[in-house]
């Protein structure tokens, strides 16, 4: 974790000066952004760690865990399925998706969720909201732990929420993964929309070329054809000059 979260913030902090051939870290300016970054960070992973309060479900108070997370509510909502992914459970066939927007008292439910550490699968209702309303990129998890038909266990009455709270605590050091990630797709699909806009431009470049070439073409054509009309019509007007010539000439006497 620690390895990774070091990794994270030189990429975030570091930053590359190009100066005449050689390019050069700012290493003074890295070192302080990195010692300051490092310290919120693991600030930040000391307290994010999910507490037992209670949490409303159907009109009443009920035991359950909340986890902060500093991502918005959507980013939230996929990590929970790809955390629910990597224990074997299946949200696509078994679960009810977030994309889906089915709920049940406000809560995405998921059934027979299989935990490391509990003796039983477990069914797991998860709630997102937004912690600010002020604040995009911030979320608060909810969670209940349930053994079946809403049959709701809390803090020291089975092994199964302990194991339920292992597993939204890893969701603290799994989550900057998951976003690095996240928005490393998000870029890549950014890069090669405008790589196919740039190719969608140079496309429509070689088609105004072509365009241009044949207008060109029409152009000296049409240039050639006015050539021609202009002696068509010098030898018109020779002509009519002839025919008018003749109506001075005297007619011959008949005998």
């Amino acid at each position: 974790m620690f390895c990774f979260s070091w990794s994270v913030i030189c990429n975030v902090a570091g930053t590359l000066h190009i100066f005449q051939s050689g390019i050069f870290l700012k290493i003074r300016y890295m070192k302080k952004e990195l010692v300051l970054f490092a310290f919120i960070l693991m600030l930040y992973t000391a307290r994010a760690q999910s507490y037992t309060t209670a949490v409303n479900y159907n009109k009443a108070e009920r035991q359950g865990l909340v986890l902060q997370l500093p991502y918005g509510e959507e980013v939230s909502e996929g990590f929970i399925v790809d955390n629910l992914k990597k224990t074997g459970y299946d949200p696509e066939t078994r679960g009810k998706l977030f994309w889906k927007k089915e709920k049940i008292n406000d809560y995405y439910v998921f059934k027979g969720v299989t935990l490391n550490g509990a003796p039983v699968p477990v069914d797991l209702y998860f709630k997102v909201d937004r912690r600010n309303k002020k604040v995009k990129d911030q979320s608060t998890i909810s969670m209940l732990v349930s053994r079946g038909d809403e049959n709701f266990i809390g803090p020291g009455e089975d092994t199964a929420f302990i194991a339920a709270q292992n597993f939204l605590n890893n969701f603290v050091p799994q989550s900057a993964s998951y976003k690095l990630n996240l928005d490393i797709d998000n870029q890549e699909k950014a890069v090669s929309n405008a790589e196919k806009r740039l190719q969608k431009l140079q496309d429509d470049e070689q088609d105004f070329n072509r365009k241009i070439e044949q207008l060109q073409k029409d152009l000296r054509n049409n240039q050639s054809d006015q050539e021609a009309q202009r002696r068509n019509i010098d030898t018109e007007r020779q002509k009519l000059v002839e025919l008018k010539g003749r109506t001075s000439v005297t007619p011959p006497v008949q005998q």
